[in-house]
C-alpha cells in the first residue's frame, strides 16, 4: 500500500523498483530514541551524603590502670535512657560480662560495645558511666541519645531555599536523630537540581544533653551548558551531528530545573530536534512534577532524483514521579505520565502517512549497590562499587482521545479518506506493552568491570512505529545505522569488558578506560505482512576507549564491526556494512570547572 502510494507521489512506474532504492526507514517517522541523540553512555549519577560530628565522647575514667586491681562481679547493667533508642538491645552488651569476676575496667568494654551497638543502628549517642556505688554487683550506664534542635544553612542554596528547608524540617521534627532515617532526607536535598549538601553536627551551646545543631553546607550552580559532537547517524540524516543543551536552576523556587536541548545534523538540513523539559519538587517528600516538549524535523539524502521526503514530530508529555525508597544504597521510584505525539510524513508534498499517538504509561525504576563499596572498603567507592544493579519496568497503554489515530485495520478505506492513515497500517492504536531494562556491573578487582545491559519489550498486538524497540547506534547495536530494526516485541542485550578507572584524580587530571563489547538485538514484528520475516537481528563487536578529564570532558571513541545483516540489507541484496569508527565527545561549558 505505502509502497504504491509512494511511486504515485514521485511520479515512478514501479513502487517495487522504487522500494529497492529507498534506505530502510526513508518513509517512515523518526522513532522515540531517534528524535535526540543520546549523549555519552553514562550511569545515572551516584549521590552520596556525608554527616560529619556527632556527641563527644570522653576516655573510660575505669581505664587508670591505677585501677587494675580492683575487680567486681556485675550481677546486672541498667541503661538508663535507652528507651531513647528503640530497636537497639543494650543488653546484650553486659550479657557476656555478667557473673563473672573482672576488673572494674569491663564497664569500659560494655560502654564500647553499647556504643557500637547505637552507632550500628544510626544513632548518634553517648554512653556514660556515672558515679555509683556498685552494691550488689547491680551497674548502672546512662545513654544519652543526639537529637537535632536547630538547622542552619551555609552557602547559597538559591531560589531553591525553600525546599531545602522542608526537607531538613523533617530532621528536626524527629524526637531523636538516626542517620538511617534521616539519610532520606539528605539526600532528597542533595538531589535537588543544582544543588549539593554536607551537614556537620555540633554540640548546641547552652542547650541539654544530647541537643545538636545542624549545619548545611550548601554548594549549588544556577545554570549548566554542555555541547556534544558525535558521528553515529545514518548517511541519510547526517553521520555527524551536535547537541547543545542548557540547564537552569530554581527559576521559580520549587527545585526546578528548566533544560532546553538544540540537535542538528551536521548541515543543518536534514535533521534538527529542539527539545524543552520544566520539572520541579512538591511537597517536602519528593514528589517531582514535569513535563516536555520535543519538536523534530527530518529530510533524508535519499539520492532519488525527483523524490523528496520530509517528516515533522511533535512529542509532548506530562509525568510524575516519586521516591518510594531513597537510600545511598537502594533506591525505588514510581512515575507515570502521558505522552501524546503527532507525526507527519510527506513524500513531494503528498501527506504520505500521519500518525497520532496517545500512550498513558505507568514505571518503576530501581537500583541496588552493596553496602561494602558505599563504606568504601577494599578500594571500591561509591561512584565505582563492585557491585551495582539497577533495572526499569514500564506498562504502558495506547488511548483514543485527543484525536488519535482510528483503529484502520477494519477501515483502511475510511482512514485513507479521513487523511489519518497511520505509517503502520497494521497497528493497534490502543495495544498494550511491557518494558523491561536491567543493567548490572560486576567489579572482581577494583580495577576491571564486566558490564551487563538487557533489555526486553513485550506487545499486544502491532504497535504504533513511535512506540516499536529499535535496534543501532542509539539504542543496542553500535556499527549499525540508529534504527537499523525495529519490531513490537524482542530482546537486546549488551556485554562490555572495562579495563581501569574513569574517575580522574585530581582537578586537572585525566582518566582513561578501555573496554571492549558486544551487542546483540533480537526484534520481532506483530504486523501480519511482516511475520515472514521474523525475526530481525544485529550482532556487532568492537572495542574502544572512555576518557574524562575532571575539568568537564568525556567521551569515547569505540570501532564497531557489524556481523549480521538486517532484514532491510538482505532484502536490499546489501552486506552487513563495513566497521565504523563511532565517536561521542561532551564538553561543559559552563561552569568550565568543578
Amino acid at each position: 500500500m505505502l509502497a504504491s502510494m509512494l511511486a504515485l507521489a514521485a511520479g515512478l512506474g514501479s513502487s517495487a523498483a522504487l522500494a529497492q532504492q529507498l534506505p530502510p526507514g526513508a518513509v517512515t517517522p523518526p522513532t522515540r530514541s531517534e528524535l535526540l541523540p543520546p549523549e555519552v553512555r553514562q550511569d545515572e549519577r551516584r549521590t552520596t551524603i556525608s554527616v560529619d560530628g556527632g556527641l563527644e565522647r570522653g576516655p573510660c575514667a575505669l581505664d587508670d590502670p591505677a585501677m587494675a586491681e580492683i575487680r567486681v562481679t556485675l550481677s546486672s547493667v541498667r541503661f538508663t535512657g535507652a528507651e531513647a533508642a528503640p530497636g537497639v538491645d543494650l543488653d546484650e552488651a553486659a550479657r557476656p560480662y555478667l557473673g563473672r569476676e573482672l576488673p572494674l575496667s569491663v564497664l569500659c568494654d560494655i560502654r564500647a560495645r553499647a556504643s557500637e551497638a547505637l552507632a550500628d543502628a544510626g544513632y548518634l549517642a553517648a554512653v556514660e558511666i556515672p558515679e555509683q556505688r556498685l552494691d550488689g554487683g547491680a551497674a548502672e550506664l546512662r545513654v544519652i541519645v543526639g537529637r537535632l534542635v536547630a538547622v542552619r544553612v551555609r552557602g547559597e542554596p538559591g531560589g531553591s531555599m525553600g525546599v531545602l528547608e522542608r526537607y531538613l524540617q523533617h530532621l528536626v521534627d524527629q524526637p531523636v536523630f538516626n542517620v538511617n532515617e534521616a539519610e532520606r532526607y539528605l539526600l532528597l536535598a542533595d538531589d535537588i537540581p543544582g544543588m549539593d549538601v554536607r551537614l556537620s553536627l555540633r554540640a548546641a551551646a547552652n542547650g541539654q544533653p544530647g541537643d545538636l545543631i545542624g549545619e548545611i553546607a550548601v554548594v549549588a550552580q544556577s545554570a549548566q551548558v554542555s555541547f556534544n559532537l558525535q558521528n553515529m547517524g545514518s548517511r541519510e540524516l547526517g553521520r555527524f551531528g551536535g547537541t547543545l543543551g542548557a540547564q537552569v536552576y530554581g527559576l521559580t523556587g520549587l527545585g526546578d530545573v528548566t533544560s532546553i536541548s538544540l540537535f542538528s545534523s551536521h548541515d543543518f538540513a536534514e535533521q534538527q530536534t529542539v527539545q524543552v523539559a520544566h520539572d520541579f519538587l512538591a511537597g517536602g517528600d519528593g514528589l517531582k512534577l514535569g513535563g516536555q516538549l520535543t519538536l523534530g524535523w527530518a529530510h533524508p539524502t535519499l539520492g532519488i532524483a525527483g523524490f523528496d521526503v520530509r517528516s515533522e514530530t511533535l512529542f509532548g508529555s506530562v509525568r510524575a514521579a516519586w521516591p518510594l525508597v531513597r537510600t545511598q544504597a537502594q533506591a525505588v521510584v514510581l512515575s507515570t505520565g502521558l505522552d501524546i505525539v503527532d507525526q507527519d510524513v510527506r513524500a513531494n508534498r503528498f501527506l504520505l502517512s500521519r500518525d497520532r499517538v496517545r500512550v498513558a504509561w505507568l514505571r518503576m525504576d530501581g537500583s541496588q549497590t552493596d553496602s561494602a563499596s558505599l563504606a568504601r572498603q577494599n578500594g571500591y567507592t561509591p561512584y565505582e562499587p563492585r557491585l551495582r544493579l539497577a533495572y526499569g519496568m514500564e506498562l504502558r497503554r495506547g488511548l483514543s482521545i485527543l484525536g488519535a489515530n482510528p483503529d484502520c485495520r477494519a477501515a483502511l478505506l475510511a482512514c485513507t479518506a479521513s487523511k489519518k492513515l497511520p505509517s503502520r497500517i497494521e497497528q493497534d492504536p490502543t495495544a498494550t506493552l511491557l518494558r523491561l531494562d536491567l543493567a548490572a556491573e560486576f567489579r572482581p578487582v577494583p580495577a576491571f568491570t564486566v558490564a551487563v545491559r538487557v533489555a526486553a519489550q513485550g506487545a499486544s498486538n502491532a504497535l504504533p512505529a513511535f512506540e516499536e524497540m529499535t535496534g543501532g547506534n542509539y539504542s543496542t547495536g553500535r556499527g549499525y545505522d540508529p534504527g537499523a530494526i525495529t519490531g513490537d516485541r524482542g530482546v537486546s542485550g549488551s556485554l562490555e569488558f572495562r579495563l581501569g578507572s574513569l574517575i580522574p584524580r585530581g582537578a586537572d587530571a585525566y582518566a582513561v578506560q578501555p573496554f571492549a563489547f558486544v551487542d546483540a538485538a533480537r526484534l520481532n514484528d506483530r504486523d501480519p505482512s511482516q511475520r515472514g520475516l521474523n525475526p530481525d537481528k544485529l550482532v556487532s563487536v568492537g572495542g574502544g576507549v572512555r576518557f574524562a578529564w575532571a575539568r568537564g570532558m568525556q567521551g569515547e571513541v569505540a570501532m564497531a564491526v557489524p556481523l549480521h545483516r538486517t532484514d532491510n540489507q538482505v532484502l536490499g541484496g546489501r552486506p552487513h556494512g563495513d566497521a565504523r569508527l563511532l565517536f561521542s565527545i561532551t564538553s561543559r561549558l559552563l561552569p568550565w570547572g568543578f
